[in-house]
């Protein structure tokens, strides 16, 4: 596929990087010397330096060919007109990223019409409606759903030791729905074998029905919660937006902390008793105390624009003793920090952004995906399509590259979780969990269904 990228910042060079080691037809464009420049010297893409939004320099990228063109600049004016120039040059799918919609309100179709984009994507609420699915879920930290919530990937924290530390995978008496489909661990990640073992602080990433991911989460000790207490770090847009949505959810109770007395009073009048509004600094040790952060807070969320602030606090909330973290990073390149810190969740707008557009490069054989990780792991929903006349195979003759598992076969109405024995058709959805690197592999076994 001929993919155009205007932008060469974080999302930009997230997407280019995913897109090129899977050998599409990448061109870059930024106006930024600098940028181009690392782009050129890291990526197997083409750059182009200029102006992303000249007729010009679009062409020379690629923009009247191109079947998909993606307009991901930190300046919302630059990627709107980008758009509408490539849509007259003749691009297939455009999408466009913006910061916030709020001037598309009551003026979606006009707006659309007029740019010449098929989808609009906002980092900003795609990141507090990520946070808002995090902090809703019980023990989870992550949550992807395939085959119409069917079959579920969920990673879950190995927090103390238990029956799930005490043996190989071979040896565990797992439910039977289920995969365990990849292991982080520390600076390592990894698709297991039968002779690997969990450790406490591992992160699980777990393929499965939901009655049988329910039954792992206690089985590694996921106590049963009743009513919930969330503290908000943050009365930006992001954090202004999950306490609204989290003031209509029964059985949470919100406590938002902003350190600018004007604001935090303007927020104040939004709500109504369910959710609290502080002046303060989340990072102060002795006010987290007065307010009893660590004895009344089941989840704490980091929301603020400042990435070392949004570490400091979750780590101070952390020490207190709140259950779980989540953070929002600004700088994606800094999420492998969160980890190693122990956050439970770091959470980047720009990657988020990345990922949605992966989904339409993929339309077609693969109709859904989830990119977990930091990058380091993708879920693919493919349908099954044979070589040379085959109808059907055992999955443990399927051939397939060693970093890939299969987790589920759909059939219809029917799912089954993939064992060696289990026969797949022509035609059957497969969830598979993938190292990017041998995510190309899978044509060799596969091909899509326009080949």
């Amino acid at each position: 596929m001929d993919v155009v990228i205007v932008g060469a910042g974080e999302v930009g060079i997230y997407l280019a990087d995913i897109l090129s080691r899977e050998r599409h037809r990448v061109s870059v464009v930024d106006s930024d010397p600098a940028k181009i420049e690392r782009v050129h010297a890291s990526l197997d893409v083409e750059t182009h330096l200029g102006d992303g939004a000249h007729p010009e320099i679009l062409n020379r990228a690629g923009a009247s060919r191109c079947e998909l063109f993606v307009a991901v600049t930190d300046d919302d004016k630059v990627n709107m007109l980008a758009c509408r120039m490539a849509r007259e040059l003749g691009a297939g799918r455009v999408v466009l990223r913006l910061h916030e919609t709020e001037r598309l309100e009551g003026y979606h179709y006009f707006h659309k019409r007029a740019l010449g984009y098929d989808v609009v994507l906002s980092t900003d609420e795609l990141a507090a409606d990520e946070i808002l699915a995090t902090v809703r879920e019980q023990h989870a930290l992550e949550v992807e759903s395939f085959a119409d919530g069917r079959v579920q990937l969920r990673r879950l924290r190995i927090r103390e030791k238990s029956e799930l530390t005490a043996g190989t995978l071979s040896d565990l008496e797992l439910p039977g729905g289920l995969l365990v489909a990849a292991i982080a661990r520390r600076t390592e990640f990894f698709v297991p074998t039968g002779e690997d073992q969990l450790a406490v602080d591992d992160q699980v990433y777990l393929i499965g029905r939901g009655a049988d991911l329910d039954q792992f989460e206690v089985l590694s000790g996921a106590r049963k919660l009743g009513r919930r207490s969330v503290v908000i770090m943050g009365g930006g847009h992001i954090g202004l937006r999950i306490a609204e949505r989290l003031e209509e959810v029964p059985g949470i109770s919100v406590r938002l902390f902003e350190r600018d007395a004007a604001r935090a009073r303007e927020i104040a009048q939004r709500f109504s008793k369910s959710v609290m509004v502080l002046v303060g600094d989340a990072t102060d040790l002795d006010l987290l105390g007065e307010e009893r952060i660590g004895e009344q807070t089941n989840i704490f969320v980091a929301a603020t624009s400042r990435d070392e602030d949004n570490m400091m606090a979750c780590q101070l909330a952390s020490s207190l003793g709140v259950e779980r973290t989540v953070a929002l990073v600004n700088k994606p390149s800094y999420r492998k920090i969160y980890s190693l810190l122990g956050i439970d969740n770091a959470i980047s707008p720009r990657i988020l952004c990345a990922n949605r557009i992966l989904r339409f490069v993929r339309a077609g054989s693969v109709s859904s995906i989830a990119v977990v990780a930091e990058g380091r792991g993708e879920v693919l929903e493919i349908e099954a399509r044979f070589h040379g006349g085959k109808t059907e195979s055992r999955v443990k003759n399927l051939g397939l590259p060693r970093g890939v598992v299969i987790g589920a076969v759909v059939c219809g109405e029917d799912v089954e979780i993939a064992r060696g024995e289990t026969l797949v058709k022509e035609g059957d959805r497969l969830i598979l969990f993938a190292l990017p690197a041998v995510v190309e592999e899978l044509r060799k076994v596969f091909r899509s269904q326009d080949d």
